[in-house]
């Protein structure tokens, strides 16, 4: 008899917490895994947080959280993980009653792109280990990782004649309407650029600074179409990176820098462009704009934006086209700028066992060792 009451008792027990965990195994229960920085450089290291929050008198003695990360993410942890297509990450907890856990993850990002956590998946057991009970949590946390960048003296040495002849077409006058700020005033400067308000206020003279009338604006063009089958994805990098750090290179000195593409976002599927900017924050923008790139329209649809400029018909522009593609048809429209004294300079890379030959002055080879891709 007591056996039977033992028993009884059991059934009861089990059907009792298998009906509470069923009803109550999620409730109060926070899960999310995101990215701990909104972007970072190639290269850089940085960390996934998972939190589980179990805000409730029911214990969760197996918690597992799976989610999905890019592959080309290389995680330091990786026992709880399978390798395909993408990384699979399964992560085993046990979160007793209001019980809160957190977990980093470290990697190193080994590829440029934009990259999403779009939710995980959340299974449970009853107190038994009988029972599986599972849910999604749906958030999304993404992630830029930006263009590698190249040493400024590498660029320099083929942009530094660009500096040279952007400063030559600088006007000496000043414009009185884009005040700059207020400067000790030295013999350097005229005396009517004396203000006489601040220099009350310093108790010595000071000078009023404004920005020239020219103000030098630089496009950068830049073609992902390779016209190559041979490891054109790896060219495509070259070519990103190298917008990325000419780019920086200018808006370092202090020049409104704009940049165009055939290349397609990778979330809106289509061709965009960055306009004219010379802030900090706009090498950010560009840094973005280029990390979303993803594949490319065409070399119908590049030559349709060289078209563009021109019919534009901009001022104080300098032109520099990053392309690998280099036949007549792109060349043709590049002398029609050059021929109406638009500064134009072309940056192509190719890979060392190809070669490169020279149809143009403003032409500049950028070799890529094809071993190393």
């Amino acid at each position: 008899m007591r056996l039977l009451v033992a028993i009884f008792i059991a059934i009861v027990i089990y059907a009792f917490q298998k009906t509470l965990y069923g009803k109550m195994w999620d409730k109060n229960l926070d899960v999310s895994v995101e990215f701990h920085d909104n972007y970072l450089a190639k290269g850089e290291r940085s960390y996934i947080t998972e939190v589980i929050n179990n805000a409730k008198f029911l214990p969760l003695s197996i918690l597992h959280v799976k989610f999905v990360a890019p592959i080309s993410f290389k995680f330091e942890d990786t026992d709880n993980a399978a390798l395909s297509d993408s990384y699979y990450r399964n992560d085993v907890f046990s979160v007793m009653s209001n019980m809160k856990i957190t977990r980093r993850l470290y990697f190193t990002a080994d590829k440029r792109g934009y990259y999403t956590i779009d939710g995980a998946d959340v299974i449970s057991k009853d107190f038994f280990l009988t029972k599986n009970f599972a849910k999604n949590i749906s958030h999304k946390s993404d992630i830029y990782v930006f263009p590698e960048k190249y040493e400024n003296k590498i660029i320099e040495s083929v942009f530094s004649m660009v500096i040279g002849d952007i400063e030559n077409q600088r006007s000496l006058i000043e414009d009185p309407f884009t005040f700059r700020g207020i400067r000790e005033y030295d013999s350097s400067y005229n005396m009517k650029c004396i203000n006489w308000k601040a220099t009350a206020k310093a108790d010595k003279l000071m000078v009023n600074l404004y920005n020239h009338t020219s103000l030098q604006n630089i496009r950068v063009l830049l073609n992902l179409d390779t016209n190559n089958m041979i490891k054109s994805e790896f060219i495509d990098e070259v070519s990103i990176s190298l917008a990325s750090t000419i780019c920086r290179y200018f808006l370092d000195k202090d020049l409104n820098v704009a940049i165009a593409s055939n290349g397609t976002d990778i979330v809106t599927k289509n061709v965009g462009e960055v306009e004219s900017g010379s802030s900090l924050k706009h090498m950010l923008s560009i840094d973005k704009y280029l990390s979303r790139l993803n594949g490319q329209s065409g070399i119908e649809s590049f030559l349709d934006i060289i078209d563009k400029e021109i019919n534009m018909q901009r001022d104080n522009t300098t032109y520099i086209i990053i392309s690998p593609y280099y036949k007549e048809d792109l060349l043709r429209k590049l002398d029609y700028l050059e021929k109406r004294g638009i500064g134009v300079y072309m940056v192509v890379p190719y890979y060392n066992v190809h070669g490169f030959k020279r149809f143009r002055s403003y032409m500049h080879g950028w070799e890529v060792n094809i071993y190393e891709t």
